[in-house]
């Protein structure tokens, strides 16, 4: 039954994959199907998969620590069920032990009582040979008195010769010591089958006892072995059910694993997309064209400027310009070497050029801060963002999402801190926009 649900778990695992890669394709398909689309729109495609992305990976990553809480557990309860199980298993020992005696001790009651009966057969025996005795007795004295009263002396006077009255005389004595010995003989005879019967009958009470110990013993021992194997039933269903939950979880797993491979093949395709896109830009550009213009996402550059384009593509609002101005909440700079456009948490970061990402990382007041080098003595500075999506070292082209904004570092609010350089001074980038 358990393996018949771990296969089903497995099979709906593998069935809600397959539709999420599925679903996932069609939309990769539909995406890539689609014409005109900007260098831009496809960074944000690029950036939405790897939220997406992030998004599993976070998802995957709790469910792998609700495995190994998991498997915590399960080990947890399999050694409880390890120690009750030897626990049993001496209880049992100690039953089977205490069976044994009870069954011996049963056996020495029947012997006993086998002797008993052996023992009251003699002794009822012995009783009739004592009245037989008795009863012959009882006849010669009868018979004596039917031929009438014959006294000893009558019996020593009426001899005929001094030879019959010995063989008179001895003959009696040898009947009165004959009848004396059988009678004492048959009397302790009697009294020690009584005796001996007696003594069986005591050994048999103290063996009665015993067992009867021994049966209350035994059924305490029963009473131990029966909670014990509650104790065990309950710990196996314990068991199980974390097992289900275990396998439940690993198929999420599995299946955020697949939603994770789909991503990743879709983000191949929007990356050869990207590349077929900035390819197509440099044909423009060696054409004449101006791939710096607003299919980038940004605002067109004033012709002769440098060719920069707007950095977000969701905001032109500017909340503080380039120059001498009033600390923001008492934490910005009196002196702002570039503009703050206003922009919500969480939207694109553009790269104003393209060029050669000099840092990329945590810079103290300005947070997460990127440095692009874009040539000819030009840099931009995109600073405060919540997230930097370029690294260090890292060739990037105009209009490329390199960032999300946000307000880390020393800032007052979700904004985009831009700067242009040039030859190492700081300029104002509106001069470069219309």
């Amino acid at each position: 039954m358990q393996k018949q649900k771990r296969k089903s778990v497995q099979i709906l695992a593998i069935v809600l994959a397959i539709l999420m890669v599925l679903t996932l394709f069609t939309g990769i398909f539909a995406s890539l199907r689609a014409s005109g689309r900007s260098l831009a729109q496809i960074d944000r495609e690029i950036n939405e998969a790897r939220n997406q992305i992030s998004d599993l990976e976070g998802r995957t990553a709790g469910i792998d620590a609700q495995l190994g809480e998991f498997a915590a557990r399960l080990s947890e309860l399999r050694e409880q069920e390890d120690t009750y199980l030897q626990e049993l298993g001496l209880l049992q020992e100690q039953l089977e032990a205490l069976r044994a005696r009870i069954d011996i001790t049963e056996e020495q009651i029947a012997i006993y009582e086998r002797m008993i009966a052996d023992k009251e057969l003699r002794l009822e025996e012995a009783i009739a040979r004592e009245a037989e005795q008795l009863e012959l007795y009882m006849r010669r004295i009868r018979a004596m008195e039917e031929r009438g009263r014959i006294s000893y002396i009558q019996i020593l006077l009426t001899a005929r010769s001094f030879s019959e009255l010995i063989t008179r005389i001895h003959d009696a004595s040898e009947i009165m010591a004959a009848d004396q010995r059988i009678s004492e003989a048959l009397e302790r005879y009697r009294v020690a089958v009584q005796t001996y019967r007696d003594e069986l009958l005591a050994d048999q009470a103290e063996l009665e006892i015993l067992i009867a110990q021994l049966e209350r013993e035994r059924d305490a021992l029963q009473v131990e072995e029966a909670n014990m194997l509650e104790l065990i039933r309950i710990i196996e269903e314990r068991i199980q059910y974390n097992e289900r939950l275990y396998r439940e979880r690993q198929a999420e797993r599995e299946a955020l694993e697949a939603q994770i491979l789909a991503h990743a093949q879709q983000l191949g395709a929007l990356d050869a997309a990207r590349t077929e896109a900035i390819r197509e830009l440099e044909r423009q550009a060696a054409a004449g064209g101006n791939p710096g213009g607003g299919g980038m996402g940004g605002a067109p550059a004033r012709p002769g400027s440098g060719s920069f384009v707007w950095p977000s593509d969701s905001s032109r609002h500017v909340t503080s310009g380039f120059g001498p101005r009033r600390s923001p909440g008492g934490i910005g700079s009196t002196n702002h070497r570039g503009i703050d456009i206003g922009a919500r948490a969480g939207t694109n970061v553009l790269a104003a050029a393209s060029g050669y990402v000099v840092f990329s990382g945590w810079n103290g007041g300005f947070g997460n801060f990127i440095q692009i080098r874009h040539g000819n003595g030009y840099y931009t500075v995109y600073a405060h963002n919540s997230r930097n999506l370029v690294t260090t070292g890292q060739n990037v082209v105009q209009g490329q999402v390199i960032g999300l904004v946000g307000s880390t570092g020393n800032s007052t609010g979700p904004h985009i801190h831009f700067e242009i350089i040039r030859n190492g001074v700081h300029v104002d980038p509106m001069i470069y926009f219309q």
